[in-house]
């Protein structure tokens, strides 16, 4: 691990969001100045208690884009799709949201800026043979969203001889507020964990706040350059996470096997509701095709070595302090 960088002001993308938010909580044992860009109708209350300066504006307004990286040693670059209803849409946020910071800083951003994008696991895809995917592993993406979150890393990698560029690349993230692995707790409520049938290998997860503290110390770190992965080094058979979500909520469950032909058409009948109902949804047929592979593992090492980064936080305690979050907050 090299030393740390310079930077005086940080300006975050996506500081409303899950992540974004646990930045924000973060931030504060950094010793920078804040900045978000926000969209107008955001609630900006959290950031204003934690310090931040609020320019509004969105990925598609120049002008805010300007204003918010005048100045900056650095941008964590947040905002993204996770789910979206078209592949436009998806296009929309993650690759030209994405080139759009890019151009930002190249035009008004100070000379070796960093940048740090947070990508994902989608992005490179499954492990090939149950092997953990390495920085030099050939992406392959099996969905919209990671495809376009690879288009976004490429992007970032472009300029990486004018920016001084990060990439971390996360497994599936879980924590207090987050409504997405949430299901499974919801689901364990009722005594029943269902997974795919092809789901035999392992995975890795990251806790939020885990997270919230690589991104924060690959922008501050003068040896973080290129893509990284981040999550917790142990990884676990599927049956044993979704025991542990049971042990969380205070219930023995049953983890049902479910074939990959009806994983699909739930999928799909889940796709054909939320368009029917003017949304997205993070379950759908891409999202089963996620599901429907051995596991998602990644090798760590390269985050601990170049910036210092380990996950601190088992999985089970992260589940734990999880569902007391939503018990707390009515939502289990």
């Amino acid at each position: 691990m090299t030393g740390s960088a310079a930077v005086e002001t940080l300006l975050v993308t996506g500081a409303t969001g899950f992540v974004g938010s646990h930045v924000v909580e973060a931030a504060a044992s950094f010793r920078f100045r804040m900045r978000a860009l926000v969209r107008k109708a955001a609630d900006v209350v959290r950031l204003k208690e934690a310090g931040f300066e609020c320019v509004q504006g969105s990925l598609e307004d120049t002008a805010a884009l300007a204003e918010a990286v005048a100045g900056v040693g650095a941008v964590l670059h947040l905002a993204a799709a996770t789910k979206a209803r078209t592949p436009e849409d998806y296009e929309r946020a993650n690759v030209a949201g994405t080139q759009a910071v890019v151009d930002a800083m190249i035009a008004g951003a100070p000379p070796n800026a960093r940048l740090v994008y947070l990508s994902s696991l989608a992005a490179v895809g499954p492990p090939v043979d149950g092997r953990p995917v390495t920085r030099d592993d050939p992406p392959r993406p099996l969905t919209t969203y990671g495809r376009t979150k690879l288009a976004g890393e490429t992007a970032c990698l472009a300029v990486r001889d004018r920016l001084n560029v990060a990439i971390l690349r996360a497994p599936a993230v879980y924590g207090p507020r987050d409504r997405d692995v949430y299901e499974f707790f919801r689901l364990a409520k009722f005594g029943v964990v269902p997974l795919p049938s092809a789901a035999t290998g392992q995975l890795q997860m990251i806790h939020v706040r885990d997270l919230a503290r690589a991104l924060l110390l690959a922008a501050t770190s003068t040896g973080a350059r290129g893509v990284y992965h981040v999550a917790e080094s142990r990884a676990y058979a599927w049956d044993e996470m979704a025991r542990m979500v049971g042990r969380a909520v205070g219930r023995k469950v049953i983890v049902p096997r479910v074939p990959g032909m009806v994983l699909k058409l739930a999928a799909s009948v889940s796709e054909t509701i939320s368009g029917l109902l003017g949304k997205s949804t993070i379950f759908n047929r891409e999202k089963a095709d996620e599901l429907m592979v051995p596991g998602w593992l990644c090798e760590t090492d390269g985050a601990r070595r170049d910036f210092g980064f380990e996950a601190a936080i088992p999985l089970q305690e992260g589940f734990n302090e999880t569902a007391d979050w939503y018990r707390q907050h009515g939502w289990l």
